[in-house]
């Protein structure tokens, strides 16, 4: 019994209780605010259930991914890596009952399963993390040559391109973002870099021209110029919500106020919307502050790490997760076109929740297993 409590000691030694405790927080306040939504009808009750669940599963995740090597983890890439991809490929070649369509889009992005619905390439963004660290960690002292870098560069297109070709624009720029941060730090020569921006610069106007670029996705784009005074469907959404946002001013109205009002997507995509007006601006700004709390705590975690496939896994998730929180409020105030992108932790999606835990995962890991901590 002493060598268990030992251990018990040793393992609550090694977590990084300041990010389980942020994670944690979070997703309380997530539960906070659909519950909100909840009173005002907004969501069913089935919806917070799913939720919590998601939330209980995904604690429970992240606190064993500690007690796993991230090294490991990588490692066995050949086992992960088949299932997540497996599970988006899955979405070309099933038939309707099992592929969801959202509302709105060209998706076929998601997955029925037992009535339940799953987004794959939420699960695949935790492997591609770990399958590319892995990769630059093996190469990173051969990073000047130009075949090492194409073969980087396929690695990063392969997801891309996959995602890109499911109609999820958003989640496809998720993963770009990744292997741009990942391949950054691992050190590109500034040769590649300036190359990869003239690649870009040509590929931006044959991807706008391109017939698999939606017609919906050009006019959420064009809306941005003047989208107060835009007619089109395209700017409803983000019109209704940027008003919807400040309508709660400072202090907002209250959670369960009698007067609060719905936009298409307020339960994930939207959700800074209705905590504007539930909580206000200082609801926000704190919503923002733990967000960037997270991040912080992550890049800490990537500055101390023992070696450079730490460092590389914290900066995926650190990534995928700024682009994302980012992303999502720049749609609720109209800065960017809407394309899909829920708040970390806070959006409703049990699959981005599993997988937003699972990264912190990685991170809990690779502060558990690293020989440096000097932060």
């Amino acid at each position: 019994m002493k060598d268990f409590w030992q251990a018990v000691k040793n393992y609550f030694h090694r977590l990084d209780k300041a990010l389980l405790i942020l994670c944690a927080g979070a997703v309380l306040f997530s539960l906070t605010i659909l519950y909100s939504e909840l009173r005002a009808g907004f969501i069913t009750t089935r919806q917070l259930k799913m939720q919590m669940l998601a939330g209980t599963l995904g604690i429970i995740a992240m606190v064993v991914m500690t007690l796993i090597s991230y090294r490991f983890l990588a490692k066995i890439w050949f086992v992960h890596l088949p299932v997540t991809l497996g599970l988006v490929l899955a979405t070309f070649v099933l038939p309707e009952p099992f592929v969801i369509n959202p509302g709105g889009s060209d998706d076929v992005a998601w997955l029925s399963i037992g009535g339940l619905s799953l987004q794959p390439s939420e699960l695949l963004k935790i492997s591609f993390i770990l399958t590319f660290a892995l990769h630059l960690s093996k190469v990173r002292d051969q990073m000047h040559k130009p075949l090492q870098v194409l073969l980087l560069c396929i690695h990063g297109a392969v997801p891309c391109l996959l995602i890109y070709k499911q109609g999820d624009m958003g989640s496809a720029l998720v993963f770009f973002f990744i292997f741009l941060c990942m391949i950054f730090t691992a050190g590109l020569q500034w040769r590649y870099i300036l190359a990869g921006i003239g690649v870009i610069a040509v590929a931006v106007p044959i991807v706008w021209f391109s017939p698999s670029f939606h017609d919906y996705l050009q006019r959420r784009i064009l809306v941005l110029a003047d989208i107060e005074n835009s007619t089109l469907a395209e700017a409803y959404q983000q019109q209704v919500g940027q008003k919807i946002l400040g309508s709660g001013q400072i202090f907002g109205k209250g959670l369960f106020s009698d007067d609060l009002n719905h936009v298409y997507a307020i339960h994930n995509d939207f959700i800074l919307a209705h905590i504007g007006q539930t909580l206000g601006f200082a609801g926000c700004i704190f919503v923002i502050l733990l967000l960037v709390s997270i991040c912080v705590k992550v890049l800490l975690v990537a500055r101390g790490s023992a070696d450079p496939l730490g460092c590389y896994i914290c900066v995926g998730v650190f990534a995928m997760f700024f682009f994302q929180f980012a992303i999502n409020v720049g749609m609720v105030l109209c800065l960017v076109p809407v394309i899909g992108i829920t708040l970390p932790f806070i959006s409703y999606g049990g699959t981005s929740l599993l997988a937003s835990f699972c990264a912190m995962g990685l991170v809990m890991s690779v502060y558990s297993f690293n020989l440096k901590r000097s932060y």
